[in-house]
C-alpha cells in the first residue's frame, strides 16, 4: 500500500534554501538541479516502503519516531504516520550540520 507523502513548510524551505546555496553561492547551477532531482526521487520512494530508513541515533528523537534518507550531503528527516499511511518529511539539512540540535528545538507537521 501506497504512503501519501507530506512535504513540510519548512522542509520544502530547507530544500529551496540548499538548492539556492548550490547554485548562486556555490555556483553551481547543475549540481542545484542534481540536488533538487534527486531530493525529489529519494523522498517520492518513501511511498512505497517508508521503514526502509532507520531511525535516528539520537534516543530523544528516535522516541519522537525521526527517521531519515540520505540525499546527497543532505539528511531528509520524516516522521510516519501509518494509521493515516502518510509520510511526513519535516526537514532538509546539511549532513555535517547539528541536525541534532536542531531537530530537538522542534519542527512543525504541517
Amino acid at each position: 500500500m501506497s504512503y501519501i507523502i507530506h512535504i513540510t513548510a519548512t522542509a520544502e524551505r530547507d530544500i529551496i534554501r540548499a538548492a539556492d546555496y548550490i547554485e548562486f553561492t556555490l555556483k553551481n547551477p547543475t549540481s542545484a538541479e542534481h540536488l533538487l532531482d534527486a531530493a525529489t526521487e529519494q523522498i517520492n520512494s518513501l511511498a512505497d516502503f517508508p521503514e526502509k530508513c532507520r531511525l535516528v541515533d539520537d534516543p530523544v528523537l528516535a522516541s519522537w519516531g525521526i527517521r531519515f534518507i540520505i540525499v546527497n550531503h543532505y539528511l531528509a528527516f520524516y516522521t510516519i504516520d501509518t494509521e493515516k499511511q502518510l509520510v511526513i518529511v519535516v526537514r532538509f539539512l546539511y549532513q555535517k550540520s547539528n541536525w541534532n540540535s536542531i531537530l530537538r528545538h522542534g519542527f512543525s507537521l504541517i
